[in-house]
């Protein structure tokens, strides 16, 4: 007879997913000094819970950049290593010993709204953005192996943690004890039949108040030798990451090709300044408004802007408005939700 599966979690299980998650994302964040002897430890022990013999060599690099140039570059020398992957050991590997066990476990004891709350409720959004991140700037222009991609998935905090919650609470997962450890001493790192490839972790990561991956002027990651740049979680190219918005130059909106990349440098740069350097075109007037158009090639379609100077105070607004408006009152009135600007002053 079949056991009935576990429809619901005990007070005190759901309280350790909340102590759990917590923990994780500060594994996932750390950018403390990494001890390498900690995590050599950590990788030969991942080997001998796969049931394969620890590396030969363990070779570090400053960043996740260098190494994976270093193991493009050298391709022909790893050849035999690189197809003796770890994961590529069918009867040995992490994925056929503890995932696929794991998650038949999983599936068949517990009912699914309880795991997919359980995801939900541990997932580490914020390590995975930091994960896409990096990975989008080493991979960039390079080609790897599927393979050495899949192993650094499987490091994946958020997935660790979740396993590391089952071990918790009865589901033997202790063949993942050697990934726990080096998701928590190691920064990227690769393996392979005789060579390991690792790198520490970063020593910066910077985010903005929606916990999206952000810094103005500085790297909103950093390792030796290699930054990430990024403006509330888009990212950047060194030349405008490394410079503070108020630094950035509007001209750039006219060589920039990437759309999202145009659409960051309007919202840093401000339309004031755009609206300036850019020399923007006056179509209309009325009161103290008026309606101008940037004659230039600088978004997906036309800047019309509504500029407003305070009578009071002199000071700016500039607002973008619709294409399309062709004069400063309907300018006026788009702003207003389509109320007239005198009648918007008299129901004031």
């Amino acid at each position: 007879m079949a056991q009935a599966r576990i429809k619901k979690l005990t007070p005190e299980q759901e309280v350790l997913i909340l102590i759990i998650r917590g923990e994780w994302l500060k594994i996932a964040l750390d950018t403390s000094p990494t001890d390498k002897q900690k995590a050599e430890a950590a990788i030969c022990l991942a080997y001998e819970c796969a049931g394969l013999k620890p590396p030969q060599q363990i070779l570090w690099f400053d960043n996740p950049l260098i190494a994976a140039t270093w193991i493009v570059s050298h391709r022909d020398q790893l050849g035999s290593y690189m197809k003796k992957h770890i994961l590529q050991d069918e009867e040995k590997s992490l994925i056929k010993i503890v995932g696929e066990k794991f998650w038949n476990y999983v599936w068949d004891n517990f009912s699914n709204p309880v795991v997919e709350n359980l995801g939900e409720t541990i997932d580490l959004t914020v390590q995975d953005t930091l994960w896409v991140t990096v990975k989008d700037a080493v991979w960039k222009g390079k080609f790897i192996d599927e393979t050495t991609r899949e192993f650094l998935h499987l490091r994946e905090a958020g997935w660790l943690a979740c396993c590391i919650y089952f071990d918790a609470i009865g589901v033997d997962c202790s063949k993942l004890k050697g990934l726990w450890e080096t998701a928590k001493h190691c920064g990227w790192w690769w393996s392979f039949k005789e060579i390991a490839v690792v790198t520490p972790k970063p020593s910066t990561i910077r985010f903005d108040a929606d916990n999206k991956l952000h810094a103005e002027g500085l790297p909103a990651i950093a390792y030796k030798g290699f930054n990430v740049y990024a403006y509330h979680g888009v990212r950047l190219p060194e030349k405008y990451g490394q410079l503070h918005p108020n630094q950035w130059q509007a001209q750039w909106l006219l060589e920039e090709a990437n759309a999202e990349l145009r659409r960051v440098l309007i919202q840093g740069i401000g339309y004031e300044k755009i609206t300036y350097e850019l020399q923007a075109v006056e179509l209309d007037t009325w009161q103290e408004y008026t309606l101008l158009k940037i004659d230039k090639e600088v978004d997906i379609e036309p800047i019309v802007l509504l500029k407003m100077t305070c009578p009071s105070t002199g000071f700016i607004h500039v607002l973008r408005v619709p294409p399309n408006i062709l004069s400063a009152r309907e300018a006026i009135r788009w702003v207003n939700w389509g109320i007239d600007p005198e009648d918007f002053s008299v129901q004031t």
